[in-house]
């Protein structure tokens, strides 16, 4: 079964099905909504919920849609603090225990720029419109309710957990309020539709202008090793240690290797920003003040890719599948960005990406910018 309307269409389709859903769910509750309390649980008044979706997508798009909140005054929950100007960000970590319990038991995800529902193997919406004259009749069949469900309850519970812990007498609802813990701007559709320039924002990190260790200048490298990701995208670990120590050489630096056990490999006796005596506690902030110092990172296709940018690292990636995603950075973040050539000596491509002033890798034009042939008849 596959629809023969576009993804756009089906989205608004799925936000129809969620919203009755909901509906009756709520019905069935007979209490009347307790009052607002004069002061918040959080302890602060003006706080916004947090981000929920990948790194990369927030340093891309995220932390400068929510600036102008915080210059006036508000202030936001956040798994990653040290992102934020200093002050702004409040960690919370009991709103974040119950709000990974929420996801966990409904299978709901950080991805893309938010929220999202892996549906069934089987595509669950069919939707057929057929016009009669002066009538339009839109018919929808659901092969599975699960995945819609699943995201109708989880929705329910995750803005109850915001009027847990936010709400107060005159707290206003905001348009960031609605969005952020919605499927209807998270899902797959959406994201092809809202994928556009990147937005840098105005600021880069306090941890990163002002480190909390001094580091010396050296060769950065990252070595992905996430569980639920299929085994083409993550990386090679003896690869990529060697090809961080040759660049190590040739530049006359050491190597230090990024990330944490739980996603990376950490090479066994290759400096690292992880310290296991600490348990992750200020791992962010101790990355950011080494970043200060590094003249390259060799890293995977990620997130990790986007931080560089914004920080304005040259970057050197192991591989590249969706070169669409680096492509909004072109003329906001202007980054030096390059793919690795495998086939060509390693130490040439290092010295062209120290030497350029930005860049990306090669991308397909037809894949970026307006699709003018679908504007705006299909969005």
């Amino acid at each position: 079964m596959k629809s023969p309307l576009p993804k756009s269409i089906r989205t608004p389709a799925q936000q129809v099905i969620r919203m009755v859903i909901k509906t009756v769910l709520l019905n069935k509750t007979e209490t009347e909504p307790l009052p607002s309390p004069q002061t918040p649980r959080i302890g602060v008044k003006r706080v916004l919920p947090p981000y929920l979706g990948e790194m990369g997508y927030e340093v891309k798009y995220h932390l400068a849609r929510v600036e102008p909140w915080l210059r006036n005054g508000w202030k936001i929950l956040a798994r990653r603090p040290d992102f934020y100007p200093p002050g702004t960000a409040l960690e919370a970590p009991e709103f974040f225990a119950d709000l990974d319990t929420i996801m966990g038991e409904h299978l709901i995800f950080g991805a893309g720029a938010g929220i999202f529902a892996p549906p069934p193997d089987l595509v669950d919406l069919e939707v057929t419109p057929r016009l009669e004259g002066q009538r339009i009749e839109v018919t929808m069949r659901l092969a599975d309710l699960n995945k819609i469900t699943r995201e109708a309850v989880a929705e329910i519970r995750m803005r109850q957990l915001f009027l847990d812990w936010l709400d107060y007498d005159g707290r206003p609802l905001t348009d960031y309020d609605r969005n952020i813990f919605a499927f209807s701007e998270t899902c797959i559709a959406e994201t092809d539709i809202r994928r556009s320039e990147a937005l840098r924002p105005s600021y880069q990190p306090w941890a990163f202008e002002n480190p909390a260790e001094r580091m010396v200048p050296h060769v950065g490298v990252q070595i992905r090793n996430v569980k639920h990701l299929s085994r083409h995208r993550n990386s090679d670990p003896d690869w990529m240690r060697a090809t961080a120590e040759a660049i190590g050489a040739h530049l006359g630096l050491p190597v230090i290797a990024y990330g944490r056990p739980d996603g990376c490999i950490i090479p066994e006796g290759m400096h690292t920003t992880w310290r296991e005596d600490d348990d992750g506690q200020g791992h962010l902030a101790r990355e950011l003040g080494y970043l200060a110092s590094c003249r390259l990172m060799l890293s995977p296709d990620s997130g990790w890719a986007d931080l560089m940018a914004w920080l304005n690292i040259p970057v050197l990636l192991e591989m590249l599948h969706f070169p669409v995603a680096f492509e909004e950075l072109r003329d906001s973040f202007q980054p030096r960005i390059a793919l690795l050539d495998r086939e060509l000596p390693l130490l040439p491509q290092v010295d062209d990406l120290l030497a350029c002033t930005h860049c990306l890798p090669m991308t397909d034009p037809r894949k970026s910018g307006l699709m003018k042939s679908l504007f705006p008849w299909e969005y």
